[in-house]
């Protein structure tokens, strides 16, 4: 059997533990081990010793424990020792693929509605105690690679993953659509998780990577959450519409309000012109011509009772509106305010009123000396019943006879 004098690791990269297949060294043989390395010595089934990266000179004197492993056979005149070598990779492995298998069965909190999702995503792990490592996953199998990990811990990471996946998804107000977009932060959550698995064999997760989580497309709990959706969106989008439309509508009322007043504004800036043109003579023509007209109204009724009706109405009119204008005009104001250049004369409660021109006379005067008109009306009495017929009647009120104009 061959004897190594320089021990050093010959593995290829993704093994996690190997063993050096010459198990005779001298004494004073070289032991390299690489940085990302360690380098355990075995002698009947006890681990004596544990190296780091460096380079050593294997010797009884630097490295008392080699004394029991010291045999009888002699090459070239240096004693020889029997022992098996492994070497622990502990450098970072990666792409470690893991998966929930089955579908994960999940009521949605928020549309209450059972869901089947699944997931699958990747890790990184590294060995962070080689000597647990090598007693309590390797043993008795003497090496290990990345397939052994993802083998050994696929059920209890499927396990811890879908438990905590589950609670997750579960315990939160949104649809789970949108939970599942938050792949970091539940890898962030599950990656203390799975540590714990991992911390009684020596190993740790560097990285934990969720690359897909959801409902499968061709799943009926999809078809289901589509339709939900679009009814939802329906629903946003009538309310959008009425408070549209309800906008819309206070606008208009807002704006018609606004054109009322504006209107309403015109017609009365157009009134007080037409009184101001009208009323240019300073003799209040504007007030003569709306008695005129409103008689000119009344006596368009034609007949014996319109005749009477019309002419009754008239004069009604007449004075009511005679009144209006003597409210019109303040005994107290100097200024019209129709026409700021004309002067009204002062009533002293003694001038006599014209009753057909409105203008002011002097008291005693019995004809107008403005238009000739009678100041007071001369008394008419009925040719066949001798009755006093009040002024404009045509007819006796007492016999019905009719009265000489």
């Amino acid at each position: 059997m061959p004897i190594m004098s320089v021990i050093k690791n010959n593995a290829y990269g993704d093994m996690l533990c190997s063993k050096v297949p010459v198990e005779d060294f001298n004494i004073g043989s070289q032991l390299i081990v690489a940085e990302y390395e360690e380098a355990l010595f075995m002698k009947d089934g006890i681990v004596e010793e544990v190296f780091g990266p460096g380079k050593y000179t294997l010797t009884t004197e630097n490295y008392p424990f080699l004394t029991k492993f010291i045999s009888r056979l002699v090459t070239g005149g240096v004693s020889a020792y029997n022992c098996k070598v492994y070497y622990i990779n502990k450098s970072h492995h990666f792409n470690l693929k893991w998966g929930t298998g089955q579908p994960l069965r999940i009521i949605d909190p928020y549309w209450q509605i059972e869901v089947h999702v699944q997931a699958r995503g990747e890790y990184n792990v590294e060995i962070v105690d080689g000597k647990k490592f090598f007693l309590k996953f390797v043993g008795a199998f003497g090496a290990a690679d990345d397939n052994d990990i993802t083998k050994k811990f696929r059920v209890a990471f499927t396990q811890h993953i879908t438990d905590e996946l589950a609670e997750y998804l579960s315990t939160t107000d949104k649809e789970v659509l949108v939970t599942c977009n938050k792949k970091k932060q539940l890898a962030e959550e599950l990656k203390p998780v799975l540590n714990r698995i991992l911390d009684s064999y020596g190993l740790s997760v560097v990285d934990f990577y969720i690359e897909n989580i959801g409902v499968p497309e061709d799943d009926e709990c999809m078809a289901r959450i589509r339709e939900l959706r679009m009814q939802r969106q329906e629903r946003a989008f009538n309310r959008e519409q009425s408070a549209a439309d309800a906008r819309l509508e206070y606008g208009l009322r807002q704006e018609s309000s606004v054109a009322d007043r504006y209107v309403s504004g015109q017609m009365a800036q157009a009134d007080y012109e037409r009184m101001k043109i009208r009323d240019q003579d300073g003799n209040n023509g504007w007030a003569r011509q709306e008695t005129a007209e409103i008689l000119k109204t009344a006596a368009a009724n034609q007949g014996t009772e319109g005749e009477m009706l019309g002419i009754g109405f008239g004069l009604a009119a007449g004075q009511q509106i005679g009144s209006m204008m003597m409210g019109m005009y303040d005994p107290q104001a100097v200024n019209n305010p129709l026409n700021d250049n004309t002067q009204v004369p002062k009533n002293d409660n003694k001038s006599v009123i014209c009753a057909k021109c409105n203008a002011v006379l002097p008291p005693g005067m019995k004809f107008c000396g403005n238009c000739g008109s009678p100041l007071v009306p001369q008394k008419v009495f009925c040719p066949n019943c001798n009755t006093e017929v009040p002024a404009g009647m045509k007819f006796c009120g007492n016999c019905g006879t009719k009265v000489a104009e």
